[in-house]
């Protein structure tokens, strides 16, 4: 207790400390703290819905899985302009921040099925839910702390794969989930496209 507040009481008469009681409460304890927010358990919705970024990502599901309202968003093209490579999704302004969303497609230079299993290894990777797999998720970790969180999936033979990053997401929001639902639904349309489509330009 301060010297102020014992003061306080030391001075006041009987009569005096009953009115004052809630006072001197004021001066022994501490503030509460706030509540932490509620989990937010909503789900992505259709994640390649309008109005859409980088001509794939559903705005508004970006924004669920980010808990940013506004942002930068960084597209990168195939080296023949033909086919979306990766899209990023910044906070704004960006003022050198790292990437909040980030969804990569790779087709041209695909792993080894052998050295995505090391890499699940190394990783501690879980699998993916069945309908989403093959593949799995794994806690992104930089400098030896957690920056994020990762997915990545890959065509049954291998010959392409997608990967889906989210970082610095709302502490209420289950980032695991959201790269696996992302991954869930961009399965089809990236890497068994279906025969007379087209991967996003």
């Amino acid at each position: 207790m301060s010297d102020t507040c014992f003061n306080m009481r030391r001075l006041l008469p009987p009569m005096a400390l009953l009115l004052a009681a809630g006072l001197l409460t004021g001066c022994s304890s501490s503030p509460p703290r706030p509540s932490p927010p509620a989990p937010d358990t909503r789900p992505l919705g259709d994640v390649t819905a309008a109005p859409k970024e980088c001509g794939l990502i559903s705005r508004e599901s970006a924004e669920r899985a980010t808990g940013l309202s506004d942002f930068t968003v960084e597209k990168y093209m195939s080296d023949d302009g033909k086919h979306l490579e990766s899209c990023y999704f910044y906070r704004k302004p960006r003022n050198g921040s790292g990437y909040r969303l980030r969804v990569e497609i790779e087709s041209t230079r695909p792993l080894p099925l052998s050295q995505i299993e090391k890499s699940k290894a190394f990783r501690k990777g879980v699998d993916l839910p069945a309908d989403a797999g093959p593949g799995f998720t794994f806690t992104v970790v930089e400098d030896g702390v957690d920056y994020g969180t990762a997915g990545w999936a890959w065509a049954r033979d291998g010959s392409s794969m997608l990967m889906v990053s989210l970082s610095e997401t709302p502490p209420n929001r289950n980032p695991q989930k959201d790269a696996i639902e992302f991954i869930r639904q961009l399965r089809p349309i990236l890497l068994t496209p279906k025969p007379g489509t087209s991967r996003p330009t």
